[in-house]
């Protein structure tokens, strides 16, 4: 994923300053037979004052790769979904700050300058940061479709950010929006994921996921036209050929497949299981997504980089 790296001069200017620490502490997410991305992941984690790395029964190198980098392994039990265990884990921390990175992703060089800065600029003020990702998949850096800039909310000050026992949901922030910084790209930190090797893995993986995850057990709050209509939704949002070619195409069809194939789970998973209505939720669904709301969602998309050109412009004019 090397041509997903970004050095900016800004930010590289920034990394040359001498900053004082601000104790800031780094976890890796529960990690499970990662020893292919791990040791990028850890080495790119060299600045921090303490790395802890939770492992989930590696029965690869993980572990290895792990104690020669981390001032902590901790184990932790193997869970179907590890959104919900960086809660407990994060508070493990000794730091009053905390950057969590999966064991697929990496920090470029600087990183650890260009964090404490921004503790340092801001942290009297805020809670945590949003800080912009590049995905990888299948062997391309997507630059737009939903998967760019991805805003992940992963660096925060120790006990203010709660995620929930799920698959991909964003965590809530303990003081809300007004304590949340969203770093503006490109001119900015970034995460790197390498994501998923093929449209097969991702296929694999979407699939486990919606196998795994936690449904409403009310099947009277069951309706499986807003899955169809969420999935018409995807189809018509999540498709950026101009942006990332025939890819997009292939992955807003895998996304709007996953949304059916999740109503068909949750289904099932009731007791007692209602009418599925196929006809009427294929009739209903697509009418429940207003054209205006898929024009703005694209409109948004498209545009959402000269927002943030905007933004980072009155920043520099509002400096003394």
């Amino acid at each position: 994923m090397t041509d997903g790296r970004t050095r900016v001069a800004d930010h590289e200017e920034h990394s040359r300053r001498s900053v004082p620490s601000d104790g800031v502490r780094i976890r890796d997410r529960a990690a499970r037979d990662a020893a292919a991305t791990l040791e990028a992941a850890l080495r790119s984690l060299a600045w921090a004052d303490e790395i802890l790395v939770v492992d989930m029964a590696s029965r690869d190198a993980t572990v290895e790769i792990a104690r020669r980098h981390a001032t902590r392994v901790l184990a932790a039990e193997v869970a179907p979904r590890a959104d919900g265990i960086r809660t407990r884990w994060a508070d493990e921390a000794d730091g009053d700050w905390v950057f969590v990175l999966d064991a697929d992703e990496w920090l470029d060089y600087g990183a650890g300058d260009e964090i404490r800065r921004l503790v340092a600029a801001h942290g009297a003020r805020v809670d945590a940061f949003a800080i912009p990702r590049f995905n990888s998949i299948a062997g391309q850096v997507m630059r737009g479709s939903g998967w760019y800039p991805d805003h992940q909310i992963r660096l925060f000050r120790k006990g203010t950010v709660r995620w929930s026992d799920t698959h991909h949901t964003p965590p809530e922030v303990a003081g809300g929006r007004r304590r949340l910084v969203e770093l503006m790209p490109p001119v900015c930190l970034h995460i790197h994921h390498r994501n998923y090797e093929s449209l097969r893995h991702f296929a694999e993986k979407q699939l486990a996921y919606a196998l795994s995850d936690r449904y409403d057990p009310k099947p009277a709050s069951f309706d499986f036209a807003a899955y169809v209509a969420g999935a018409c939704e995807t189809l018509a949002t999540r498709d950026d050929p101009a942006a990332d070619g025939d890819l997009s195409h292939a992955l807003a069809l895998l996304l709007a497949w996953d949304l059916i194939v999740r109503g068909i789970v949750h289904w099932e998973s009731l007791e007692p299981r209602p009418p599925l209505d196929l006809q009427a939720a294929l009739s209903a669904g697509p009418g429940r997504v207003p054209w205006w709301r898929v024009r703005v969602r694209r409109w948004l998309g498209r545009r959402r980089a000269r927002a943030h050109y905007a933004r980072r412009l009155r920043d520099v004019l509002r400096r003394p």
